[in-house]
């Protein structure tokens, strides 16, 4: 086990030029069970690893950046207050701004479409609420598994898994960065176009569209008067973006750390296919049962901290899809309602309240998928190559992922995509009998 050890060469007594020396890495190859020397330089392999990090979660650390979400340990106490006061801030404009005044201007609906046009609003807002309270109260229990990840990133690995990790980055990244392009686009919908007097809710004859909010509000004080409508329009203004990054940012987080652990695991189950007998091979099986401890428990942490934001999330997909479904066909069958730009409003909504819940089903999907490929991967390893001693360890893997790890959404249905197909069923069967009743 000498040559698992690294060997670090004279690298000068000069600390100013610890940078510019080469050192000999010696390490020990899991995977193929063989041992190779790379020369490299300390601070580029650093450099990497960081950079890799920063790539994976930089755009989702942005948006929870903003609004004080984004997981970390914060160790000076003036910061935390100063988090706090921002948290709190958030939370009122969100609440207090958007989602009660939304809410009470259902009382000024007359038919059903008033009322679903509503709900299209609101409906968003209550779950961007709900997103925002469970990931505030969990940020010290969530700041674990990114440090998790953080680590992760920074261990040394070979090139197929670097890749598996960077493949499985690459998903949530892809669908947050769509994700943000359709929130810029109803952000600019809800709030640019009501200052010219275009409108893209629905509106009756007596509506004044020069004088509508970027949101159906209703205030108990009289905000049409110049000049509390424009202070009124700017702080809807500054909480739809807040809401719109904790909407986003909320969903792109959690699908990260699911898809990271999915990542770990097809890695555990590469590693554990291609074990060999070797000297090397007990403290191999050791480090893999460690690693498959830390993983299951990693998942199980995600899972008590957002079953119920999974729960609400699966219904909130639901009653958006016969909302906006609902919505668009009617825009088809009333012509005079037929707004290219309400079109756009629509789809946009709909395409990302889609693409955030695929997110969880298929990261949810692809975790029982790899825990059942590591189950199998225990019985089909060369166990029988291994001494009896060293093999033992196998039945903890056995045991372990013998029940293959999945999310529920509190604690009633699993986070599947045959569940999400279930649910995209019903919806759509819900709009024709809706439809009828129209």
């Amino acid at each position: 086990m000498a040559d698992s050890e690294q060997d670090f060469g004279d690298r000068g007594d000069n600390d100013n030029l610890k940078t510019d020396k080469l050192f000999i890495l010696k390490k020990w190859n899991a995977v193929a069970m063989w041992s190779w020397d790379v020369e490299c330089d300390t601070c580029a392999i650093c450099r990497v690893q960081v950079m890799d990090y920063e790539w994976a979660v930089r755009l989702n650390r942005f948006s929870l950046n903003v609004i004080c979400l984004w997981p970390v340990e914060e160790q000076n106490m003036r910061k935390q207050s100063w988090t706090k006061l921002h948290i709190m801030t958030c939370f009122m404009l969100i609440t207090f701004v958007c989602t009660i005044p939304c809410l009470c201007a259902l009382k000024q609906c007359n038919n059903l479409m008033e009322v679903t046009d509503n709900l299209a609003y609101s409906i968003p807002l209550i779950i961007t609420t709900i997103k925002f309270i469970v990931v505030s109260s969990k940020k010290k229990v969530l700041s674990l598994i990114v440090n998790m990840i953080a680590k992760d990133w920074a261990k040394l690995k070979t090139d197929h898994e670097k890749d598996i990790m960077i493949h499985r980055a690459r998903i949530a990244r892809i669908i947050n960065i769509f994700g943000y392009i359709l929130i810029c686009i109803l952000i600019w919908l809800l709030m640019i176009l009501p200052r010219f007097g275009i409108t893209i809710r629905y509106v009756t004859n007596e509506t004044d569209a020069k004088k509508l909010f970027p949101l159906p509000s209703y205030y108990i004080f009289d905000v049409s008067e110049t000049p509390y409508f424009e202070i009124m329009y700017a702080l809807q203004s500054i909480s739809l973006l807040i809401a719109a990054f904790c909407y986003a940012g909320v969903d792109n987080f959690f699908g990260i750390l699911i898809l990271h652990i999915c990542g770990q695991l097809t890695n555990l189950r590469f590693q554990l296919a291609n074990i060999k007998e070797s000297e090397a091979s007990n403290f191999i099986l050791i480090a893999i049962v460690k690693d498959h401890i830390r993983l299951i428990r990693a998942a199980n942490v995600i899972e008590n901290t957002s079953t119920l934001l999974f729960l609400i999330l699966l219904l909130n997909f639901g009653m958006c899809a016969c909302v906006y479904g609902l919505l668009i066909i009617t825009m088809y069958i009333e012509e005079e309602q037929f707004s290219l730009f309400r079109i756009i409003y629509l789809i946009c909504n709909f395409t990302n309240t889609f693409l955030q819940t695929f997110l969880y089903f298929m990261a949810g999907q692809m975790l029982v998928t790899q825990s059942e490929e590591v189950h199998n991967a225990a019985y089909e390893c060369e166990w029988v190559s291994l001494k009896y001693t060293k093999a033992k360890s196998l039945i903890i893997i056995m045991a372990r992922s013998k029940k293959p790890l999945y999310l529920t959404a509190g604690k009633l249905f699993p986070v599947t995509m045959l569940t999400f197909c279930n649910i995209l069923k019903i919806s759509l069967s819900y709009i024709s009998f809706l439809l009828t009743i129209l």
